[in-house]
């Protein structure tokens, strides 16, 4: 009997935890300084014209295709979702989500900078295409990284106080859910994106 009533008040500490979520302004807020951050990169000959750095943020040129504009923006949303998705299976998973949260910020940064340095007034147009895109993506890696931080949390506190999670593979499944709909709804983003892309590349060149 015991046994029984410690696992029903597990499982109610586990629903009653899950209940509460943390806000996302911490991680947004994460994201602005790495924006700040990237935008004092460009014109630096390590960083510039750095794939690896924008993240595939500055739009590309008007013979870019829409299904190549679409899986270049997926490929890197895709890449920060499943970093976000095994940092948070390890203990010790804050520090590297806190960087990749500063990473996806500098990439936002770099590429404004970027689009505004290369167009000057003329730069209305692309950065039209990137603001969208750059604001649904930071929800994105807000959203990945604060799931992160919770499941990490949860290793943690098993590893220093053996607190047990009470259906733990269930917790796990529910995780790796999250993860599946956030690469959704990044395909869906990238296809607009696509999209977005395309058509203000036949406006500017008309």
């Amino acid at each position: 009997i015991k046994k029984g009533m410690m696992r029903v008040k597990q499982i109610s500490t586990f629903s009653e935890n899950n209940r509460n979520r943390t806000s996302l302004l911490p991680y947004l807020s994460l994201i602005i300084i790495g924006v700040i951050i990237g935008s004092f990169m460009n014109g630096r000959s390590f960083f510039s014209n750095s794939t690896f750095i924008e993240q595939c943020f500055i739009p590309s040129d008007n013979n870019t295709s829409v299904f190549i504009l679409i899986k270049e923006t997926f490929l890197w949303a895709m890449i920060f979702t499943v970093c976000a998705f095994c940092i948070g299976l390890c203990a010790f998973g804050i520090i590297p989500g806190v960087i990749l949260l500063l990473y996806r910020g500098a990439g936002i940064g770099m590429s404004i900078s970027c689009i505004y340095t290369d167009y000057g007034r003329a730069s209305l147009f692309p950065a039209a295409a990137v603001i969208p895109k750059a604001a649904a993506f930071s929800v994105i890696a807000a959203l990945s990284v604060r799931e992160s931080f919770k499941f990490s949390r949860g290793i943690l506190n098993y590893c220093i106080k053996g607190d047990i999670c009470a259906d733990k593979a269930g917790s796990f499944r529910l995780y790796c859910v999250k993860f599946i709909v956030l690469i959704i709804l990044s395909l869906f983003i990238s296809a607009a994106d696509g999209g977005l892309n395309y058509i203000l590349a036949k406006v500017i060149q008309q």
